[in-house]
């Protein structure tokens, strides 16, 4: 062969091998530790692997048996040689080990998906590394998840963006809905944080009903927070509270005045009292057995104000 043929193919192979090198990502096999614990319902299913020198990853979820291939909580109980596998779309994670007293550990391979991978590059994903592939099977990542995003606006997020949507099980329902209350395409950071705070749909729904058309998202979020039921406001508004503010509704819980509080107030006499007033009294101590030994000595017809001047000098207890 002279240098003419020895160079047109080398020509010939360096494509080819940046097109095979691009096409399989995974040029090791990612492997390291598991543990499962049984839970009620299922198995918290835990993962570790560093590589580098300087790089770690660590992962404890819950999980139902169904998620699994091979693994069975009579197999688990039973004890012995462990072997099964987490199926993702992205690849499967092929689990070796033993199982004792109910949970088990072992080591792991991962195994990514060509077709998910193929797949990804299709909608517009390039340059995935192996622990990025690692990393959106772990989390599920699936391309379904992906393009069920991508038809109600969520337009080719970025990887770290998905992997923290499932993370905290934002799917594609939960912001669907939400746009269907009025609120348009959320900022994934919104999504997330109305998840983590249990925002549902029923709770928007609950506030709808009562007239509250179209509440802040940091609104929302101030409500569940501070623990502002829909039961709870219903329970105002037969008392004759109308539709209270936000702020308001927040401050009375923020300083805890309950339902009972109001009802106790209103059967000693105390009846529409100020949201602000009732917060107040609640800071100062103002209860309702302190207001019945007043009115018990003759003091029937304090005001608030009053009330909590007597608290605040010691008056009474």
């Amino acid at each position: 062969m002279n240098d003419k043929h020895i160079w047109l193919l080398i020509f010939t192979l360096v494509p080819l091998y940046f097109l095979m090198d691009q096409s399989n990502p995974v040029r090791a096999p990612i492997t390291r530790e598991w543990t499962l614990e049984l839970a009620p319902q299922g198995v918290q299913f835990s993962i570790h692997r560093s590589w580098g020198g300087n790089n770690s990853y660590s992962s404890s979820t819950s999980h139902d048996f169904g998620d699994f291939r091979g693994l069975t909580r009579a197999r688990m109980e039973a004890g012995g040689p462990a072997q099964f596998e987490m199926l993702r779309d992205a690849g499967t994670l092929a689990c070796e080990g033993a199982f004792r007293n109910g949970g088990g550990g072992g080591t792991f391979v991962f195994s990514p998906s060509p077709d998910y991978v193929s797949a990804l590059r299709g909608l517009g994903y390039n340059g995935i590394d192996a622990n990025r592939l690692f990393e959106l099977a772990v989390h599920n990542v699936s391309r379904a998840y992906i393009r069920e995003l991508d038809e109600i606006g969520y337009h080719h997020l970025p990887f770290d963006e998905l992997v923290h949507l499932r993370i905290h099980g934002v799917t594609a329902a939960f912001a669907a809905t939400l746009k269907k209350f009025s609120y348009g395409t959320f900022p994934t950071g919104q999504l997330v944080e109305l998840r983590i705070q249990r925002v549902t749909p029923e709770y928007m729904q609950g506030f709808r009903d009562m007239g509250y058309p179209r509440i802040a998202v940091d609104d929302l979020v101030l409500l569940r927070i501070h623990g502002v039921t829909t039961e709870f406001v219903n329970e105002l508004r037969g008392m004759g509270y109308g539709r209270a503010g936000i702020d308001d509704l927040a401050q009375l819980r923020i300083h805890g005045v309950s339902a009972d509080f109001v009802k106790d107030l209103q059967s000693l006499g105390y009846r529409n009292v100020p949201l602000e007033e009732l917060v107040q009294l609640r800071i100062h101590g103002v209860t309702a057995p302190m207001i019945q030994r007043l009115q018990a000595a003759g003091y029937t017809n304090l005001s608030t104000d009053q009330l909590v001047q007597l608290k605040i000098r010691g008056v009474v207890e």
